[in-house]
């Protein structure tokens, strides 16, 4: 790609669910509005700046390369986030709940949690290669292991990238519509003040890597498009009987 390529804004439409080819990605929502605004524009060369990025077989690039140690743990991982096997799914609540039900027990304070997930990081990323070069040979390295390699680098990172665009486009939305940027951030602001306030830190620590766990496999098998329909379906007929009751309240 061209350095003027590189520059990238946000994209002026909603992302798509996936993309195969990276190339298209990129030049469709990393550019697409390089085409449309200026770069002189005044009032967004003021707040925000343009910064080239690196292209997405670059950055896709560099992380195989980083996780080239850990690539047989990576691929076990993606399979037991997208529930590969049906015990999976019950394996991944299992393991968090007796995760924190351990935090309960011990009932540590916050440094030291922070303490000890860092030695939990410091020991895996010296101690996990090693073991992992010295069960999986090289010779086990198959090509439909590689082709499933490269495609769990490049889903990370166009999940990276659409989610800077998301967070790109709602801080611009501060200088696009401010009033929707004000209602939006307070709103959310004060609904997360209110469940901080009135459920336990752990359990909404509880839930919430819990479903941060179960996504990637909830999205996979069709879960949450599921869940979104019965929910839509639910709020459609609560609307309707509130219009049926304004309705009649009215017409006595």
């Amino acid at each position: 790609m061209s350095d003027k390529e590189d520059l990238c804004f946000q994209p002026s439409r909603a992302l798509e669910a996936c993309y195969s080819d990276q190339e298209t990605f990129a030049k469709t929502y990393f550019c697409e509005s390089l085409m449309n605004v200026p770069l002189s524009t005044p009032s967004f060369s003021s707040d925000y700046k343009i910064s080239p990025l690196l292209s997405m077989e670059t950055q896709i690039r560099k992380l195989k390369l980083s996780m080239e140690p850990w690539r047989e743990l990576v691929l076990f991982t993606n399979k037991l986030l997208l529930w590969e096997r049906n015990f999976y799914a019950t394996g991944l609540l299992a393991g968090t709940t007796v995760l924190f039900t351990l935090i309960l027990f011990c009932d540590p304070n916050v440094l030291t949690i922070i303490s000890l997930i860092g030695i939990a990081i410091t020991l895996s990323d010296y101690f996990i290669p090693i073991i992992l070069n010295s069960v999986f040979r090289s010779e086990t390295w198959t090509p439909e292991k590689q082709k499933e390699y490269e495609e769990i680098c490049t889903n990370i990172i166009l999940y990276k990238t659409k989610s800077e665009l998301l967070i790109s486009s709602f801080c611009r939305m501060r200088v696009t519509n401010p009033k929707l940027y004000f209602g939006v951030t307070i709103s959310t602001l004060i609904v997360l003040a209110w469940l901080g306030s009135t459920v336990d830190n752990l359990l909404l620590s509880y839930i919430t890597v819990s479903f941060f766990v179960m996504l990637p496999g909830m999205q996979h098998h069709g879960k949450l498009k599921n869940f979104s329909k019965t929910f839509s379906k639910l709020f459609n007929e609560l609307v309707e009987n509130a219009k049926v009751r304004v309705g009649q309240k009215k017409s006595q």
